[in-house]
Parts: structure tokens; C-alpha cells; sequence
């Protein structure tokens, strides 16, 4: 392989190269010591280093060069620095948009480094497939408990909602269950009506409680996920006739109440997406106070079991970064753990610096006075999709914005059906009025809302067509 000296950012498959190098070098595992870890601890000496480098050349066509493991701490600082970011340019030189454009690029550039810490790298060939076929199973068995059999279909026959389903989980079946089946090749839409019918093909006999702990034991870094698809997805047909209700399964058992804390804070596909979001922010911001000498300000709507605040505020503090965070939700019933999680942070934070806890519903417009044009970033995780109007509260948190502010979203842009058999059994995944056939929509379906609502830019993560799951993007304003 021909090989260049290193002049364009690194690619994601070669640092995907360089984790593996430097691991089979040292024995560390980036996926569980995390990207930080001072090259120093690992005793990488000029032999190692050497091999190192040699391996990134003749599997990536690379020529890095040796003097980067002297000029950088870790891996995380090293794929920074070969990965574009902006060389030095003050804040003071740079407008508000600009800025976070340039933070961003050096964000796209971690993408893989992240995802392979984080153990999601290769969620989608070796996870995913698995998963699916545990969803379908749970859907083909709660047919059977609703006496509509997929098993007992003929060919041809059309689909029915079950007459024991709930009205208003009729919703459901349309827009998340019949999608799935026909994924799956189990049924088809006729033409003419449109109608779902059944196919041929043959219903996968092996029992849900297998595929799970088949799951459980091939992807354990992904089990609790599964535990809370398993949580209601055991009781899908109960749920759906209503002699199960999801809500108290979901959050009146203790048990279930700590994954779903454990999928906002620790899933890996979570976590990844909170370190490309805190990537971006610790650039912006590490140069926004260098040039004011102000703290931050901060804004995220919906915290609710505070999984995001968790990584920005770990950030925020390691950086000595000052700031003034409002944590808001629609209810304030989140506020007194979270106050108590919290307050440790502000402690050991820098001076000048607090978390405000606030009640803020995006969708009601316009929002509070004292909160207009104020917030050098606002941010959200996973709760936008869930009100009825993009439009509305996208405008209603650009409002929220000081000039050259932005707005950062973490949402799934590639549908995840595990997701519809826990979170559609909820109002809120079927709250949009605006347009959506499902609360999940793709980048360019954001880019047209965001616009919508008058933002300047959008941004978002890819690289080589790789893309992560949830998706980090930014909506810029106007300086």
C-alpha cells in the first residue's frame, strides 16, 4: 500500500487503526479505560511507538508523524490534533458560528475513537440483527396471546387490529408494528388499499425468552438495554389490552426505573453521543471564557433523569470551565435527586458557577422573559421529537439564544424498533401534529424544521458516510 505524509484529518478507519495499534502495543482496551489515558501509563517507549506507527502505514497508507506521542497526552488530544481542528485561532477571531463550526469539524474526527471506546463501533452487523429478531419475537408472541397468530395465517390474509388491543394503542400497531413485521418479510402492503397482508415467509419459532438470553450473554455491554426492552416487550400484548400498564412497569418499578436511568447515562450508544456533544462544547466554550472571562451559560430542556447534565458537567468541572446551567423540565418532580446529584459539581466547580433548576415547557411560546436571549448554548437530549411541533420548540429555543448561541440536539435519526415496544406504548412517542408519520425523523427532516424555525445552519455528525445513533446536531444562529 502507497502511503502520504499525514496532511488531511485522519479518517475514521484510521483511527480505528491507531486504537488497535497502540492496544495490541500496550494490552490497554480503549473501550474500557476511555480515551484519556495518559500515554504515559501505558509505557509506550520509542520501540512500541515505532510499531505503532509502521502498523498505521501499512494498514491505513499513513505516515504519521513520531512526534505526536511527545506532543500529546493521550489519544484523545492526539486525534484532535491530526484531526483538523482549528491550529490556534483565538476565540477573538473567530465569530460565534464560526467557531462551533470549527469545533464540530474536530468532533466529526472522533467519531470512530468514541464509538469504539464507548463499545458501539460495531453495534449495527453485530448487535442489531439480534435484537431484531428478539423484537419480532416478542410482536409474533403477543399475536398469538391476542389470538391473531402469525403462526396460523394463511398467506394472503389481511391484518386486523386484534379486537382485545385499546383504541388508543391502535397507533402502535400502525405506525411502529405492521413496519416491523414487514421488515421482517412477514407481511406486505397489497395494492390497491394499502392494506398489511401476510406472506409466506415463515415465523422464527424460537421462543423471546431464548433470543434474550442469547443476547444477554453475547452483548453484554448492551444488557441492560435489553432488560428494558424486556420489561414491557414480555408484556406487549398485556400492555396493549391494557391489563398491563407500561407507565407503572416503566417507572413505578424501582428495577426498570434505574435502567431507563442507565440507557439515558451508560448505554453505549448514549454515551457516545454525550462524548461527541461534550467534545464540542469544551472546545467552544474553553475559548468563549478565554476571550470573555465570564462563565458560560447554559440551558438544557428536558434534563429530566439528568444524563446528559451528568457528562457536561463532569466536563465542565474537569476543564475549569465557569458556568451557570439551568436544568429545566416540564415537571419538577426530577429536581430534588437531581439537585442532590448535582450540587457535588458545583462544589468543586470553578468560581462563580451554579445550577439553577427551572420549570420550562418548550412548546408554550414565546418563553419566559428572564430566559429570552441569554444562553450561549442550548441543549437537549432525546426530548424534542416528543412534542407535537418541531417548528414550535425549535423557534422557542432559539429564542433562548444570545447572537452566535447555538442550539445542540442528541436524537435518533435512524429508527430503532426495540424503541416502539417501549417508548410507544407512551403518549409522548405519539404526540406530533406537525407532519411526522413517527417521532423519529432522519438529519435533512431536522435540517427542514430547524430552518423552519430560523436557525442559520445545521451540523451534524458523519464521517465516510458512518453516522452515529443518536445523532449530535447543531443549529446555528446568526452572529
Amino acid at each position: 500500500m502507497t502511503s502520504d505524509k499525514h496532511q488531511r484529518p485522519l479518517s475514521a478507519e484510521a483511527i480505528k487503526v491507531l486504537c488497535s495499534a497502540i492496544e495490541s502495543e500496550t494490552g490497554c482496551r480503549y473501550d474500557v479505560d476511555g480515551l484519556d489515558v495518559p500515554f504515559d501509563d501505558l509505557a509506550l517507549d520509542a520501540l512500541s511507538i515505532m510499531h505503532v506507527l509502521e502498523e498505521v502505514q501499512d494498514r491505513a497508507g499513513i505516515e504519521l508523524p513520531a512526534a505526536v506521542f511527545r506532543d500529546c497526552a493521550n489519544l484523545s488530544e492526539l486525534v484532535n490534533k491530526l484531526g483538523g481542528a482549528n491550529n490556534g485561532a483565538s476565540s477573538t477571531s473567530l465569530g460565534g458560528q464560526q467557531l462551533v463550526r470549527s469545533a464540530f469539524a474536530s468532533t466529526n474526527q472522533l467519531l470512530a475513537a468514541i464509538e469504539h471506546e464507548a463499545g458501539c463501533s460495531n453495534f449495527w452487523t453485530d448487535v442489531h440483527p439480534d435484537q431484531m429478531r428478539l423484537v419480532r419475537a416478542y410482536i409474533n408472541e403477543s399475536f398469538a396471546r391476542l389470538g391473531a397468530s402469525l403462526i396460523d395465517m394463511a398467506p394472503g390474509t389481511p391484518l386486523s387490529h386484534p379486537p382485545a388491543v385499546l383504541a388508543k394503542h391502535h397507533r402502535v400497531l400502525d405506525g411502529a408494528i405492521y413496519d416491523i413485521l414487514r421488515d421482517g418479510g412477514l407481511v406486505e402492503r397489497r395494492q390497491g388499499d394499502g392494506r398489511y397482508i401476510r406472506t409466506a415467509r415463515p415465523v422464527d419459532p424460537t421462543p423471546s425468552e431464548t433470543l434474550y438470553k442469547n443476547l444477554l450473554r453475547d452483548h453484554p455491554q448492551h444488557a441492560n438495554t435489553h432488560r428494558l426492552l424486556n420489561a414491557t416487550g414480555a408484556q406487549f400484548a398485556e400492555c396493549l389490552t391494557g391489563q398491563a400498564d407500561p407507565i407503572k412497569i416503566l417507572f413505578g418499578k424501582p428495577v426498570n426505573k434505574e435502567l431507563l436511568q442507565d440507557f439515558y447515562t451508560n448505554a453505549p450508544m448514549s454515551v457516545a453521543a454525550s462524548k461527541l456533544l461534550v467534545a464540542t462544547l469544551r472546545t467552544v466554550f474553553s475559548q468563549i471564557t478565554q476571550a470573555q472571562s465570564r462563565p458560560v451559560e447554559i440551558l438544557e430542556v428536558g434534563a429530566g433523569m439528568g444524563g446528559t447534565t451528568k457528562f457536561v458537567l463532569d466536563m465542565l468541572v474537569e476543564a475549569r470551565i465557569p458556568f451557570r446551567y439551568i436544568f429545566t423540565d416540564i415537571s419538577a418532580s426530577f429536581f430534588p435527586s437531581a439537585k442532590k446529584r448535582f450540587q457535588p459539581y458545583v462544589d468543586a466547580a470553578a468560581s462563580g458557577s451554579a445550577v439553577d433548576y427551572v420549570v420550562l415547557d418548550i412548546e408554550q411560546t414565546p418563553p419566559p422573559r428572564h430566559l429570552q436571549s441569554r444562553f450561549d448554548a442550548v441543549i437537549s437530549t432525546n426530548c424534542i421529537h416528543a412534542t407535537r411541533d418541531l417548528v414550535v420548540s425549535c423557534s422557542n429555543a432559539r429564542r433562548l439564544l444570545r447572537p452566535g448561541g447555538f442550539f445542540a440536539l442528541v436524537e435518533f435519526t435512524t429508527r430503532l424498533y426495540w424503541l416502539d415496544l417501549v417508548f410507544g406504548l407512551l403518549d409522548g412517542w405519539w404526540l406530533f401534529e406537525d407532519g411526522r408519520t413517527h417521532c423519529t425523523a432522519d438529519e435533512m427532516a431536522w435540517k427542514k424544521k430547524l430552518d423552519a424555525s430560523g436557525f442559520d445552519h445545521l451540523l451534524w455528525v458523519e464521517d465516510g458516510g458512518r453516522k452515529p445513533n443518536p445523532q449530535l446536531m447543531i443549529a446555528c444562529t446568526a452572529d
